[in-house]
């Protein structure tokens, strides 16, 4: 501790006189002030007074503190110095008795052997009357008054406890000596168990007893925790001494709990009324009980428990919790037993409503459903979603399977197929198969959102499947009718019947999709093309268009037989107007059934079908069915083709759309022309006019169309072709038009 530096009274001095000049100069700055300097003189005086008579007051008061102290540390040191004194002097006594203790040795022996006299003599009373003091405490327990019995219960066990824990603390203890006493009192352990029966009997009805005796369960409870506090005493001595009573500690209170819980555990297992092979609803009936039992018992522990129970068991809490662990139990164990069918969606479906307001979310019930967690983990959740899945796969295939067999009774019926308001023919295929779709989904959607896409997506999957089986069928249901026409009556119908629900799969589709969908899936051209349900949808396009050129196929059949195709371009089509008469009657006697064809089939197969018309018409122009002999005759073939090919595009126009179908057949009129030209020097003008407007023209077309001019041979005719517009380059692709068709069919 440094020491405080020494005062400088010179500076101070110096300083004071300094300061108290600088204070006169400014009371005397002007002349009038001088007539006050006695008055200042006088106040001057006066503060100095007063800070002599503080300065003397405080020196004063600090002497007078350092005597009081002086005499205390004197006082002090006087006290010291005595009690030194005296601990010499019990030192010294200690030493004088200590060969004291050991002529004393015998004198504690007996006062220990007295202490224990005096105990035994004290529970004399109850050891001589534990028979009839048993006796009692049992008729007070048959006869409810468990209060009573309780006490007499609890005097009984502290004789015993203190008989067995003097025995304990012999130095020598006897097996007998203990087997002696717990013999004698082995009764008090049947009474404990008796009453602690009659306490359980009490606890399983607590939700029944609450509303009528609410003081049973009040006594219950005042016992349980008259127990527990015993046990927690006893456990207290046995850290001290090490010793522990028989039947401790008995901790009822868990034994409360193990009893409320496996009452609730009881009560759901024991609602369970019927089995599968009684009733195909067990289980709705079932989960409907447990769930209105649920409700009204957590009602009343709600209202009910909290003023009886006391505070430390939370007992609305702990309740719930024990109800949220047996529920859980009860579902693991009936899943472990296994579901069927229907029974997957049933106990989804109460799970994922287990914390709405129909259950735990009641709002009587007030319950904090976040801090349940999950009735059913993870695992099982997925396993159960899992077994519905394939549960519902497996439905999905038969029922696509059975409707499909069921449809295609339909197609041999003798009469026409239903239609729409709109007059579009279809079956009851794709509603029945969307209508199963449309309930799996609505109950689906109650089970999880998430399940929705997996359940969709799964009937996308099997849908493609079962496209398989549908291009299958009506293969196999034109090739019946190609055995034998006459057979089935109505094949042209169910055919157009059939492209149209080919149609209907894929809008039903795209339905679902975007009514369970919306939000996963942007109305994005690329996205769509990409999506799973885009991709069936274009399955579905793929078997119309199949079916429509089973149809087309089937028109071309009857001008087959009717050999008006083979006329094109022969004599008797010289001659006369049969060909395209029949062409024209056939095409319109199956567009009164074509109008049954949704519209973006029907304009498929009228631009199909003018095109198959066209082709033969090509065919015989190239294929030199006709010798001209002289100019009037090819001139006469030219206009007749003129003719003929404005006759087929009116035709087509006619049955056709004019937004979808173009007249293909000005085709004609064009290759007509250069028939029709009689100054060969222009033919290579007209050559390059028809190159230039169907540039998929092949050269062996143009070659055959001058050779059938009948004015020049072949060599001359590609030679001149050549000349005109050189060799065809196979490496070279042609533009796609109905040359290019031509060529390849």
């Amino acid at each position: 501790m440094s020491l405080p530096a020494p005062l400088d009274l010179g500076r101070m001095e110096a300083e004071a006189k300094e300061n108290a000049s600088k204070h006169i100069s400014n009371l005397l700055q002007r002349p009038d002030q001088l007539e006050k300097v006695d008055q200042y003189k006088r106040r001057i005086m006066r503060k100095k007074a007063s800070v002599d008579t503080m300065l003397k007051t405080a020196v004063q008061s600090q002497l007078d503190g350092v005597r009081t102290g002086l005499n205390q540390l004197q006082s002090a040191l006087q006290d010291v110095y005595e009690i030194k004194q005296s601990l010499d002097e019990v030192e010294e006594t200690y030493k004088s008795i200590q060969p004291i203790q050991n002529k004393l040795i015998q004198v504690n022996t007996e006062n220990s052997r007295f202490c224990q006299l005096a105990a035994a003599m004290e529970n004399l009373k109850h050891i001589f009357t534990v028979p009839e003091s048993v006796r009692k405490t049992q008729e007070l327990i048959n006869e409810g008054k468990l209060l009573q019995a309780h006490k007499h219960l609890t005097d009984l066990e502290s004789a015993r406890d203190e008989l067995m824990f003097e025995l304990f603390k012999q130095p020598q203890q006897s097996p007998t000596d203990n087997s002696t006493l717990e013999k004698y009192f082995k009764d008090v352990v049947h009474l404990s168990e008796s009453l602690g029966k009659q306490l359980w009997v009490i606890i399983q009805r607590t939700l029944s007893s609450v509303r009528r005796e609410p003081t049973l369960i009040v006594t219950a409870l005042r016992i349980v925790e008259r127990e527990e506090r015993m046990d927690v005493a006893v456990e207290e001595r046995k850290q001290q001494s090490g010793f522990m009573p028989p039947g401790r500690p008995k901790k009822w209170r868990n034994k409360c709990f193990e009893i409320l819980e496996d009452c609730i555990s009881n009560k759901i297992e024991g609602n369970q009324l019927e089995d599968r092979d009684k009733n195909k609803m067990w289980l709705v009936r079932h989960l409907e009980l447990t769930r209105q039992i649920m409700v009204d018992d957590l009602r009343v522990v709600v209202t009910m428990l909290p003023p009886i129970f006391p505070p430390d068991y939370n007992i609305v809490k702990t309740y719930v919790n024990m109800y949220h662990r047996a529920v859980a139990e009860h579902l693991e164990e009936m899943i472990r037993e296994g579901l069927e069918g229907n029974e997957f969606v049933t106990l989804l479906s109460w799970v994922n409503n287990y914390n709405s307001p129909d259950l735990m979310g009641h709002p009587d019930l007030n319950i904090d459903v976040s801090e349940l967690g999950p009735l059913l983990k993870n695992n099982v959740i997925d396993e159960l979603q899992n077994q519905y899945l394939r549960t519902m796969k497996f439905n999905i295939m038969e029922w696509m399977k059975n409707s499909l067999v069921q449809d295609k009774k339909d197609w041999f019926r003798v009469e026409h197929p239903d239609a729409d308001g709109d007059g579009y023919y279809s079956t009851s295929l794709p509603v029945i198969i969307f209508q199963m779709m449309e309930q799996n989904l609505q109950v689906t959607r109650l089970i999880s959102e998430d399940l929705v896409k997996k359940v969709l997506e799964l009937f996308a999957d099997e849908l493609n499947l079962f496209s398989k089986d549908y291009i299958a069928e009506i293969e196999s249901y034109k090739d019946r009718h190609l055995q034998d026409r006459s057979e089935i009556k109505f094949f042209l119908h169910y055919m157009i019947a059939n492209i149209n629900n080919s149609l209907s799969f894929g809008e039903y589709m795209k339905q679902l999709r975007n009514r369970y969908l919306k939000e996963d899936f942007e109305e994005d051209e690329e996205n769509i093309r990409k999506d799973r349900f885009q991709k069936l949808n274009d399955t579905f396009l793929k078997i119309a268009k199949i079916g429509t050129r089973i149809i087309i196929e089937e028109v071309f059949i009857d001008l087959k037989n009717s050999k008006c195709l083979e006329e094109i371009l022969t004599k008797n089509w010289l001659t006369g107007t049969h060909a395209v008469d029949i062409i024209c009657a056939t095409w319109a006697d199956y567009s009164n059934d074509f109008v049954h064809l949704k519209p973006r089939f029907n304009g498929e197969v009228v631009e199909a079908g003018q095109k198959r018309v066209l082709i033969e018409f090509l065919k015989s122009l190239f294929t030199k069915k006709l010798q001209f002999k002289t100019y009037d005759e090819r001139k006469a073939a030219a206009e007749k083709l003129i003719k003929e090919g404005s006759q087929l595009g009116e035709l087509f126009q006619k049955y056709g759309t004019s937004k979808v179908t173009q007249n293909i057949f000005n085709v004609l009129p064009v290759l007509a022309e250069l028939l029709k030209l009689k100054d060969t020097s222009m033919i290579s003008l007209e050559i390059m006019g028809v190159v230039k407007k169907y540039p998929d023209i092949r050269v062996e077309h143009l070659i055959s169309l001058l050779v059938l001019r009948g004015d020049m041979n072949r060599a001359d005719a590609r030679q001149m072709v050549q000349d005109i517009v050189g060799e065809d380059d196979p490496l070279r692709p042609k533009p796609k038009g109905i040359f290019s068709e031509l060529a390849m069919s």
